[in-house]
């Protein structure tokens, strides 16, 4: 998000996902992205029907990783800055898709066995080209909900702030696409850089009538998979 403080007096700040709906509870005059899946326990915040992050293809921010000649998984670890999406998201994966109940444990220390099955999110997977040997969380998703994987909302507490975002910087992100991916990422190696390039295309900051599908789809999920009672009511601006 550089191309909102290069192009306004918004102050920004990039923190872990896990604690960004704290701070915009804290802050009613503030926005953020937040994981999609963090609406569940909190249905009340306000969203933008035009701005977050969506993927609609094979590029993703995590990536899952299989270890090898094993007939079924119980135990997956999850690895990087993980959200609510990856945690829930990976038991209806695995139920949907292969028919198991996985327990899914969160790692803060580098792995002892490195042929455990782990979902790792955020930029090592680029950093150490991982992403050539795992599987798309992103495309996994999608093929899940048949709709892109919406994995950020912009969401405030304000309505009114909400609907002055969404004007003032729409067509900016709608653009914000950059082309000198190695200033950006300085420490990812060349093969990362160039798979970026050429599929930075399936990146979406800005929302259509798919990407909203795409999120009422994947909040129903947990609802299906009997993880929350009620379907929550989403609150466009």
């Amino acid at each position: 998000m550089s191309e909102i403080g290069t192009k306004s007096d918004i102050e920004h700040e990039t923190i872990p996902s896990s604690v960004i709906v704290k701070r915009i509870l804290d802050d009613q005059n503030s926005v953020g992205l937040i994981p999609t899946l963090d609406l569940l326990s909190n249905k009340d915040l306000f969203i933008s029907s035009q701005l977050g992050i969506s993927f609609d293809g094979l590029l993703s921010n995590a990536y899952i990783h299989f270890k090898e000649e094993q007939d079924t998984i119980s135990e997956i670890f999850l690895k990087g800055d993980v959200t609510s999406n990856e945690v829930i998201l990976s038991k209806i994966l695995f139920k949907e898709f292969y028919d198991v109940e996985v327990k899914t444990t969160l790692l803060s220390q580098e792995l002892t066995d490195n042929n455990d099955n782990i979902l790792i999110v955020g930029d090592e997977n680029f950093e150490k080209e991982l992403f050539l040997n795992g599987l798309s969380f992103a495309e996994e998703v999608i093929e899940l909900i048949s709709a892109p994987y919406v994995n950020f909302v912009l969401a405030g507490t304000s309505e009114k702030v909400i609907r002055e975002f969404n004007s003032s910087f729409k067509e900016t992100l709608a653009t914000a696409h950059a082309e000198r991916f190695d200033q950006i990422f300085p420490t990812f190696p060349q093969t990362s850089l160039d798979f970026i390039s050429v599929n930075i295309q399936h990146l979406v900051f800005d929302f259509d009538e798919q990407d909203l599908e795409g999120i009422k789809q994947l909040l129903q999920m947990p609802y299906y998979h009997g993880l929350i009672k009620d379907i929550i009511e989403l609150k466009f601006v």
